[in-house]
């Protein structure tokens, strides 16, 4: 497992089917676009609280 520290603007590539987390440290709100190839299927998320 790796874990990446990003700042504002910046991107990083999932590959396909991969597992993923993401994790607001900052303090300002986070804004995460993911644009997914295959298609998200509800099925395969898992939620973490």
């Amino acid at each position: 497992d790796k874990s990446y520290k990003l700042e504002k603007d910046d991107s990083v590539y999932v590959p396909p089917n991969s597992k993923q987390c993401i994790e607001n440290t900052g303090t300002v709100d986070l804004r995460f676009l993911c644009i997914v190839e295959p298609a998200w299927k509800t099925e395969n998320e898992i939620l973490l609280e």
